[in-house]
């Protein structure tokens, strides 16, 4: 029974490391691309971690907001429009973003998670806006 439950856990996580393989995203080409408007990033982190800091080129969708199939085909219309623009979503690990990715690619759209961190992504040169509600005090810690 352990020798069947370990080799389950191992199939599992060697699935998700292959998986994660396809998400690789070059950081420079991305930044070129949305800074020519052939790209769009979406912040799938929640609103509290958004009104912190954000990417400046990004638009807020949070993954809890994309929960089921008709949210997130919601969500996703105004971006989808333009076939040739992609689509990357982020957020503080890459996990969420895979997540997010996922959902969206159940209702049709073409998405790629970016599975660098938001650390990575500022590192890489993308801009950063911090603080837009100066009055918000999140109730949760979100480091």
């Amino acid at each position: 029974m352990i020798r069947c439950l370990m080799f389950v856990a191992l199939s599992v996580l060697g699935t998700l490391s292959f998986a994660t393989l396809g998400y690789a995203v070059d950081l420079e080409e991305l930044k070129k691309e949305v800074s020519d408007g052939k790209a769009i990033l979406l912040d799938v982190r929640e609103e509290v971690e958004w009104k912190k800091a954000h990417l400046s080129q990004a638009e807020l969708v949070p993954l809890s907001s994309i929960a089921t199939d008709k949210h997130a085909k919601s969500a996703i219309e105004k971006y989808a429009k333009d076939p040739d623009v992609k689509i990357y979503t982020y957020c503080r690990s890459g996990r969420r973003s895979v997540l997010a990715a996922d959902m969206f690619k159940r209702v049709d759209a073409k998405v790629t998670a970016i599975t660098k961190s938001y650390q990575d992504l500022i590192d890489a040169g993308f801009k950063e806006t911090k603080d837009t509600d100066p009055k918000f005090d999140p109730p949760i810690d979100t480091n």
